[in-house]
Protein backbone atom coordinates (compact mmCIF):
# COMPACT_ATOMS: atom_id res chain seq x y z
CA UNK A 1 0.00 0.00 0.00
CA UNK A 2 1.15 3.43 -0.71
CA UNK A 3 1.31 5.23 2.55
CA UNK A 4 3.15 8.42 1.52
CA UNK A 5 3.51 10.59 -1.31
CA UNK A 6 6.11 13.56 -1.38
CA UNK A 7 4.92 15.90 -4.68
CA UNK A 8 2.77 13.66 -6.36
CA UNK A 9 5.46 10.78 -6.11
CA UNK A 10 5.35 7.70 -3.52
CA UNK A 11 7.88 7.95 -1.18
CA UNK A 12 9.46 7.84 2.03
CA UNK A 13 11.78 10.29 2.82
CA UNK A 14 12.55 13.71 2.75
CA UNK A 15 15.68 15.76 1.67
CA UNK A 16 17.83 16.33 5.26
CA UNK A 17 17.45 20.11 3.85
CA UNK A 18 13.94 21.02 3.85
CA UNK A 19 13.22 23.74 5.94
CA UNK A 20 10.04 21.71 7.70
CA UNK A 21 11.91 19.41 9.22
CA UNK A 22 14.76 22.23 10.30
CA UNK A 23 12.76 24.73 11.61
CA UNK A 24 9.33 23.47 11.86
CA UNK A 25 8.43 25.80 8.40
CA UNK A 26 5.43 24.55 7.26
CA UNK A 27 1.67 23.82 8.17
CA UNK A 28 -0.68 20.78 8.23
CA UNK A 29 -4.18 19.11 7.97
CA UNK A 30 -5.52 15.93 9.26
CA UNK A 31 -8.38 14.72 6.96
CA UNK A 32 -11.14 11.69 7.74
CA UNK A 33 -10.97 9.46 4.72
CA UNK A 34 -14.60 7.74 4.74
CA UNK A 35 -15.74 5.44 1.91
CA UNK A 36 -12.91 6.49 0.24
CA UNK A 37 -13.56 10.31 -0.07
CA UNK A 38 -12.72 12.91 2.40
CA UNK A 39 -15.65 14.69 3.46
CA UNK A 40 -14.51 18.00 4.46
CA UNK A 41 -11.43 18.21 2.11
CA UNK A 42 -12.84 21.65 0.60
CA UNK A 43 -12.54 22.96 4.11
CA UNK A 44 -9.29 21.80 4.70
CA UNK A 45 -7.28 22.66 1.57
CA UNK A 46 -9.49 25.89 1.61
CA UNK A 47 -7.38 26.58 5.29
CA UNK A 48 -3.81 25.16 3.74
CA UNK A 49 -4.41 28.26 0.90
CA UNK A 50 -5.30 30.67 3.50
CA UNK A 51 -2.65 30.29 6.30
CA UNK A 52 0.50 29.55 4.42
CA UNK A 53 0.62 32.97 2.90
CA UNK A 54 1.68 33.76 7.04
CA UNK A 55 3.96 31.92 6.84
CA UNK A 56 5.75 32.92 3.55
CA UNK A 57 4.79 30.00 1.40
CA UNK A 58 3.21 29.90 -2.13
CA UNK A 59 1.29 27.23 -2.62
CA UNK A 60 -1.25 26.12 -5.44
CA UNK A 61 -4.73 24.32 -4.75
CA UNK A 62 -2.96 22.04 -8.06
CA UNK A 63 -0.31 21.19 -5.77
CA UNK A 64 -2.27 20.33 -2.66
CA UNK A 65 -4.96 18.52 -5.41
CA UNK A 66 -2.15 16.26 -7.51
CA UNK A 67 -0.63 14.83 -4.30
CA UNK A 68 -4.10 14.33 -2.42
CA UNK A 69 -5.37 12.63 -5.97
CA UNK A 70 -2.65 10.53 -6.04
CA UNK A 71 -2.51 9.03 -2.65
CA UNK A 72 -6.49 8.58 -2.83
CA UNK A 73 -6.16 6.77 -5.81
CA UNK A 74 -2.78 4.37 -4.61
CA UNK A 75 -5.76 3.61 -1.65
CA UNK A 76 -8.23 2.89 -4.30
CA UNK A 77 -6.26 0.37 -5.93
CA UNK A 78 -5.70 -1.56 -2.39
CA UNK A 79 -9.49 -1.03 -1.39
CA UNK A 80 -8.94 0.81 1.53
CA UNK A 81 -11.90 3.12 2.00
CA UNK A 82 -11.24 4.46 5.72
CA UNK A 83 -8.21 5.66 7.69
CA UNK A 84 -6.89 9.41 7.99
CA UNK A 85 -4.79 11.07 5.09
CA UNK A 86 -2.37 13.57 6.56
CA UNK A 87 -1.17 16.52 4.01
CA UNK A 88 1.77 18.64 5.44
CA UNK A 89 2.91 21.74 2.81
CA UNK A 90 6.51 22.89 4.18
CA UNK A 91 8.73 25.84 2.60
CA UNK A 92 10.49 23.36 1.13
CA UNK A 93 14.62 23.52 0.82
CA UNK A 94 16.23 26.67 0.28
CA UNK A 95 17.56 30.09 2.58
CA UNK A 96 20.02 30.44 4.79
CA UNK A 97 20.02 29.52 8.43
CA UNK A 98 16.25 31.43 9.51
CA UNK A 99 16.23 33.52 6.25
CA UNK A 100 13.62 32.20 4.09
CA UNK A 101 14.14 30.86 0.77
CA UNK A 102 14.60 33.56 -2.36
CA UNK A 103 11.94 34.05 -4.99
CA UNK A 104 14.26 31.77 -7.17
CA UNK A 105 13.92 29.18 -4.77
CA UNK A 106 10.86 29.14 -3.13
CA UNK A 107 9.42 25.72 -3.70
CA UNK A 108 7.11 24.21 -1.28
CA UNK A 109 7.30 20.61 -0.25
CA UNK A 110 3.68 18.76 -0.32
CA UNK A 111 3.52 15.38 1.81
CA UNK A 112 0.43 13.50 1.73
CA UNK A 113 0.63 10.30 4.41
CA UNK A 114 -2.24 7.49 5.10
CA UNK A 115 -2.51 6.18 8.65
CA UNK A 116 -4.86 3.89 9.98
CA UNK A 117 -8.33 5.06 12.03
CA UNK A 118 -7.84 4.79 15.96
CA UNK A 119 -9.78 1.51 16.77
CA UNK A 120 -11.54 3.64 20.02
CA UNK A 121 -13.10 6.52 17.73
CA UNK A 122 -16.61 5.26 17.30
CA UNK A 123 -16.62 3.94 21.32
CA UNK A 124 -15.52 7.78 22.64
CA UNK A 125 -18.39 9.29 20.35
CA UNK A 126 -20.85 7.33 21.74
CA UNK A 127 -19.46 7.17 25.36
CA UNK A 128 -17.66 10.41 25.99
CA UNK A 129 -13.98 10.62 27.25
CA UNK A 130 -11.66 12.12 30.52
CA UNK A 131 -9.55 14.72 29.92
CA UNK A 132 -7.19 15.81 32.27
CA UNK A 133 -5.92 19.51 32.48
CA UNK A 134 -2.26 20.14 31.80
CA UNK A 135 -0.03 22.02 33.90
CA UNK A 136 2.01 23.20 30.99
CA UNK A 137 0.76 26.54 29.88
CA UNK A 138 0.23 27.59 25.51
CA UNK A 139 2.31 30.25 24.84
CA UNK A 140 0.46 33.42 23.62
CA UNK A 141 1.17 34.59 19.92
CA UNK A 142 -1.39 36.67 17.72
CA UNK A 143 0.35 36.63 14.34
CA UNK A 144 0.44 33.03 14.18
CA UNK A 145 -2.89 32.22 16.50
CA UNK A 146 -5.32 30.20 14.66
CA UNK A 147 -3.09 28.00 12.15
CA UNK A 148 -1.99 24.61 12.54
CA UNK A 149 1.77 24.92 11.81
CA UNK A 150 3.90 22.32 12.16
CA UNK A 151 5.58 23.43 15.35
CA UNK A 152 3.63 21.62 17.73
CA UNK A 153 6.18 21.14 20.42
CA UNK A 154 3.91 22.54 22.83
CA UNK A 155 1.31 19.69 22.69
CA UNK A 156 4.21 17.02 22.75
CA UNK A 157 4.95 18.50 26.09
CA UNK A 158 1.58 18.48 27.25
CA UNK A 159 1.29 15.20 26.56
CA UNK A 160 4.24 14.08 28.34
CA UNK A 161 2.13 14.70 31.87
CA UNK A 162 0.18 11.21 31.57
CA UNK A 163 0.27 7.86 29.88
CA UNK A 164 -3.34 6.51 29.54
CA UNK A 165 -5.15 7.12 32.31
CA UNK A 166 -7.20 10.20 30.27
CA UNK A 167 -7.97 10.40 26.75
CA UNK A 168 -7.04 13.85 26.11
CA UNK A 169 -5.97 17.17 28.04
CA UNK A 170 -6.98 21.04 28.52
CA UNK A 171 -4.54 23.48 27.80
CA UNK A 172 -4.59 26.85 29.28
CA UNK A 173 -2.72 30.13 28.90
CA UNK A 174 0.00 30.86 31.16
CA UNK A 175 -2.92 33.26 32.11
CA UNK A 176 -5.46 30.64 32.86
CA UNK A 177 -7.36 31.08 30.12
CA UNK A 178 -8.88 27.68 28.61
CA UNK A 179 -7.66 27.12 24.63
CA UNK A 180 -8.31 23.96 23.36
CA UNK A 181 -7.31 20.46 24.06
CA UNK A 182 -3.70 18.74 23.41
CA UNK A 183 -5.46 17.56 19.62
CA UNK A 184 -9.14 19.09 19.22
CA UNK A 185 -10.90 22.16 20.34
CA UNK A 186 -13.18 22.10 23.34
CA UNK A 187 -17.27 23.57 23.59
CA UNK A 188 -18.62 24.13 26.67
CA UNK A 189 -21.84 24.73 27.88
CA UNK A 190 -22.49 27.04 30.92
CA UNK A 191 -25.87 29.41 32.39
CA UNK A 192 -25.58 31.64 30.09
CA UNK A 193 -25.10 29.34 26.79
CA UNK A 194 -22.90 27.62 24.58
CA UNK A 195 -19.37 29.05 24.35
CA UNK A 196 -16.23 28.21 22.97
CA UNK A 197 -12.44 29.77 23.61
CA UNK A 198 -11.31 32.65 21.38
CA UNK A 199 -8.85 31.95 19.56
CA UNK A 200 -7.13 35.63 18.41
CA UNK A 201 -3.32 34.84 20.83
CA UNK A 202 -3.13 30.66 20.82
CA UNK A 203 -4.48 27.53 19.56
CA UNK A 204 -5.80 26.69 16.83
CA UNK A 205 -8.67 27.38 14.16
CA UNK A 206 -9.95 23.61 13.58
CA UNK A 207 -12.11 22.91 10.55
CA UNK A 208 -14.96 21.22 12.68
CA UNK A 209 -14.98 23.81 15.48
CA UNK A 210 -15.35 26.57 11.99
CA UNK A 211 -18.22 23.97 11.09
CA UNK A 212 -19.78 24.26 14.25
CA UNK A 213 -19.89 27.93 14.79
CA UNK A 214 -20.62 28.48 11.21
CA UNK A 215 -23.44 25.96 10.07
CA UNK A 216 -23.92 23.12 12.48
CA UNK A 217 -25.14 25.17 16.21
CA UNK A 218 -27.44 27.35 13.92
CA UNK A 219 -28.83 23.62 12.13
CA UNK A 220 -29.66 22.19 15.40
CA UNK A 221 -31.24 25.38 16.63
CA UNK A 222 -28.95 26.38 19.02
CA UNK A 223 -26.69 29.47 20.02
CA UNK A 224 -22.87 29.78 20.39
CA UNK A 225 -20.14 32.65 20.78
CA UNK A 226 -16.76 32.62 21.36
CA UNK A 227 -15.28 34.35 24.45
CA UNK A 228 -12.30 34.09 26.56
CA UNK A 229 -13.40 30.73 29.35
CA UNK A 230 -11.82 31.07 33.14
CA UNK A 231 -11.10 27.81 34.98
CA UNK A 232 -14.32 28.88 37.04
CA UNK A 233 -16.19 29.31 34.50
CA UNK A 234 -15.47 26.17 33.35
CA UNK A 235 -15.75 24.25 36.32
CA UNK A 236 -19.58 25.14 36.12
CA UNK A 237 -19.84 23.52 32.86
CA UNK A 238 -23.50 21.47 32.32
CA UNK A 239 -22.00 19.91 29.11
CA UNK A 240 -18.56 19.65 27.04
CA UNK A 241 -17.39 17.89 24.15
CA UNK A 242 -14.18 18.42 22.16
CA UNK A 243 -14.18 18.12 18.21
CA UNK A 244 -11.91 17.09 15.56
CA UNK A 245 -12.18 16.94 11.81
CA UNK A 246 -11.02 13.33 12.39
CA UNK A 247 -13.00 12.47 15.62
CA UNK A 248 -15.59 14.80 15.28
CA UNK A 249 -17.73 15.69 18.18
CA UNK A 250 -16.56 13.55 21.69
CA UNK A 251 -18.57 14.48 24.56
CA UNK A 252 -16.50 14.84 27.83
CA UNK A 253 -17.26 13.03 30.29
CA UNK A 254 -15.09 14.10 33.23
CA UNK A 255 -12.15 16.66 34.08
CA UNK A 256 -10.48 17.35 37.63
CA UNK A 257 -12.32 20.93 37.62
CA UNK A 258 -16.13 19.73 36.97
CA UNK A 259 -15.67 16.19 38.38
CA UNK A 260 -17.99 13.66 36.27
CA UNK A 261 -20.51 15.14 33.97
CA UNK A 262 -23.39 13.44 32.04
CA UNK A 263 -23.54 13.80 28.17
CA UNK A 264 -26.04 16.05 27.36
CA UNK A 265 -29.07 16.19 24.99
CA UNK A 266 -27.94 19.36 23.22
CA UNK A 267 -24.34 17.29 22.46
CA UNK A 268 -25.95 14.71 21.54
CA UNK A 269 -28.49 16.95 19.32
CA UNK A 270 -24.99 18.63 17.50
CA UNK A 271 -23.87 15.10 16.35
CA UNK A 272 -26.87 14.15 14.72
CA UNK A 273 -26.69 17.36 13.32
CA UNK A 274 -23.25 16.40 12.09
CA UNK A 275 -23.89 13.14 10.48
CA UNK A 276 -26.71 14.35 8.80
CA UNK A 277 -24.85 17.16 7.35
CA UNK A 278 -21.66 15.31 6.42
CA UNK A 279 -21.08 11.63 6.07
CA UNK A 280 -18.24 9.63 8.20
CA UNK A 281 -18.86 11.41 11.69
CA UNK A 282 -21.92 8.80 13.13
CA UNK A 283 -22.82 8.81 16.55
Amino acid sequence: MTHTVVDGLAMDSLPVTDRGVAYGHGLFETMLLHQGVLPLRQQHCERLLRDAPTLGINITAQQLEVNIDSLIQGLSLEQCQSGIVKTMVTAGSGGRGYASPTAAEATPRVITQYFPLPTNIQLQRQQGISLTECVYPLPLNPVLAGIKHLNRLDQVMARSEWAEEYDDGLMFSAGGELIETTRANIFIKLSSGWVTPRLNQAGVRGVMRELLLDKLFAGAGLEVRQSTISPEQLANGSELFSCSSVRGIVPVTSTPSIGSVAIGSETRLLQRQLQKSYQGFPC
